[in-house]
């Protein structure tokens, strides 16, 4: 397959949303069939994802984006039923104005309702760059658009967010599939993963990717706008009916409180520390800001309970500097729909948001906190208890707290920010970035220490 020339041209480029082209499936689905948009899904991890992130333990296994997908496409099947079931109830009540039979009648027409789909885990989306090669029968959305050094003209396609359950781009059979040679595979420009987690409320930016020939051409804001909009969808799709079920006082915290970002210090050395600094520019010009936050990415599966990755920090979407935050009232609510923690601390303090004296944001620190307990739970299980008391290995999986970093981030969050009623900075300036867990690991053993001396 020939690679495309990304300068001096327009490009027309649609985007894919892997979850919009999962159809929904009965929950007695085994998967042992694949949706087409899979081989589109594989056809990405093998072309981007692993040449970008060549060790394992940098990027998720494919086999658990599958797993994903299938619990979203069992709940979609259950959701639409749901909502089957709701509007033959309110047509009867227009109908009958009798609540008793209306009851009756829906149970009649009801045989079936699918068994409970929901699950707790975090909820993801993969959406996909890819070249439209052909020609748009409306012109309309062919306007060309310059970059601001004029070198990269590009234009949207006609066929922008179209669901079609993978039958523009991935083959419709798994015969077809087989057949699915170099020559016909669509060119993917980049892609972006994105994940969701309904119990606290926040998003993850995972990964964003796109192919060496497109890279510094603007796209990434393009594709990372799409995958934004994505996070929106999850968060209306899977996290409602979750709260809906867990909390009745769910109305009052937004369904997508924050949009965070995960990058590897200069210290991880995975690249030079100039190709560093050059990826949280990028991230930076993306609109992700450093949060003061004793960050490490737990374990990605639970056969180390002390498996996290330490070199990296946590960045929250937050595309404004120091001179916007001061005048906020002035940025729409609409605009910021993605940092709905600031939003919220602006409502409550009757004087504004306070910034400090070195021109940070701040964000409540339980926010970073419960996502990453969020974390370690959608890894080792949701059914942990509520004591204080370490829980044993049960089944071979061991309590995620008692994981060395689990500790400090609970007494980063619990004692050292008052009982998690604290805040943390989120810095507005730009790269170098330092992270901070190597000072707060100091006095956290420090304080372990006195508590030994005690």
């Amino acid at each position: 397959m020939s690679s495309p020339r990304a300068s001096n041209r327009s490009v027309d480029y649609d985007f894919v949303s892997i979850d919009e082209e999962c159809p929904p499936i009965s929950s007695a689905d085994n998967g042992e069939k694949k949706p087409p948009c899979f081989t589109l899904l594989q056809q990405f991890y093998d072309e981007l994802m692993i040449p970008t992130f060549p060790l394992e333990e940098e990027r998720d296994a494919i086999e658990d984006w599958f797993g994903c997908f299938r619990l979203q496409m069992k709940q979609r099947r259950q959701l639409q039923e749901q909502k089957q079931q709701e509007d033959i109830k309110q047509a009867l009540k227009e109908v009958i104005q009798e609540d008793g039979i209306v009851e009756a009648v829906q149970k009649l027409s009801n045989t079936t309702i699918a068994d409970n789909a929901e699950f707790d885990g975090p909820a993801m989306d993969v959406v996909l760059m890819i070249l439209d090669e052909g020609d748009d029968d409306d012109d309309d959305c062919n306007d060309v658009t310059a970059t601001t050094t004029g070198r990269f003209p590009r234009r949207r396609s006609s066929r922008i967010r179209t669901s079609m359950y993978g039958g523009l781009y991935a083959p419709k059979s798994d015969e077809n599939a087989r057949k699915y040679s170099d020559d016909k595979k669509p060119i993917i420009i980049g892609g972006a993963a994105v994940e969701y987690y309904k119990k606290s409320r926040v998003g993850l930016l995972s990964y964003i990717v796109l192919r060496d020939e497109f890279r510094g051409c603007g796209l990434a804001r393009y594709l990372h706008e799409e995958a934004l909009s994505r996070l929106e969808n999850l968060a209306n799709v899977y996290g409602a009916p979750f709260q809906k079920e867990r909390s009745r006082n769910s109305e009052s915290i937004p369904l997508l409180q924050a949009v965070f970002a995960e990058t590897n210090t200069a210290e991880a050395g995975d690249v030079t520390p100039e190709q560093s600094l050059l990826r949280h520019n990028s991230l930076y010009n993306l609109g992700y800001r450093l949060v003061s936050f004793p960050y490490a990415q737990p374990p990605l599966s639970t056969e180390d309970v002390n498996g996290s990755f330490d070199e990296i920090m946590l960045l929250t979407y937050f595309p404004y500097d120091e001179q916007t935050v001061r005048t906020a009232r002035h940025v729409g609510e609409y605009s910021m729909r993605y940092c709905q923690w600031f939003l919220h601390q602006k409502a409550s303090n009757d004087e504004g948001l306070e910034i400090t004296s070195t021109g940070h944001a701040q964000m409540d620190v339980s926010i970073p906190f419960l996502y990453v307990e969020d974390f370690y739970q959608s890894v080792f299980g949701y059914d942990s208890n509520d004591d204080n008391e370490a829980k044993k290995v049960e089944n071979g999986v061991p309590d995620y707290r008692t994981a060395q970093y689990y500790k400090l981030v609970h007494w980063f969050a619990r004692q050292k920010k008052g009982d998690g009623r604290g805040r943390v900075n989120v810095c507005l300036e730009r790269p170098p970035w330092n992270d901070c867990k190597e000072t707060l690991g100091n006095e956290f053993e420090e304080s372990l220490a006195l508590v030994g001396e005690d």
